[in-house]
């Protein structure tokens, strides 16, 4: 009845995302945890290590010219080390999942 009317879409949507995951762990369950430690790993890094020092670079970016030259090269300086960093990791994740795959 009603219920059902109100929630249909969400019903829906829900059993679109959450049957195929379902149904791919069952037959395939060593596949599915490999490959939701690899992207956990990949998104971890980027949200937490290359995000941050590319959001306070635009944020430096966009600050008035008046502000002291000084202060932004020292935190640009820092930014850049921070990003480069940060890749870094990343590229290393990469080295290693694909030794893991090749061995």
């Amino acid at each position: 009845g009603n219920w059902w009317d109100n929630n249909k879409m969400n019903v829906t949507a829900v059993t679109m995302v959450v049957a195929p995951s379902l149904f791919v762990s069952t037959l395939f369950p060593d596949a599915f945890s490999a490959a939701t430690d690899i992207a956990g790993g990949y998104c971890m890094t980027v949200l937490y290590g290359v995000l941050p020092p590319a959001m306070a670079w635009v944020m430096h970016k966009r600050e008035p010219e008046d502000s002291g030259k000084n202060e932004f090269f020292n935190a640009r300086s820092t930014l850049i080390v921070t990003e480069l960093f940060a890749c870094g990791i990343v590229l290393e994740q990469i080295l290693q999942d694909i030794l893991t795959l090749l061995s």
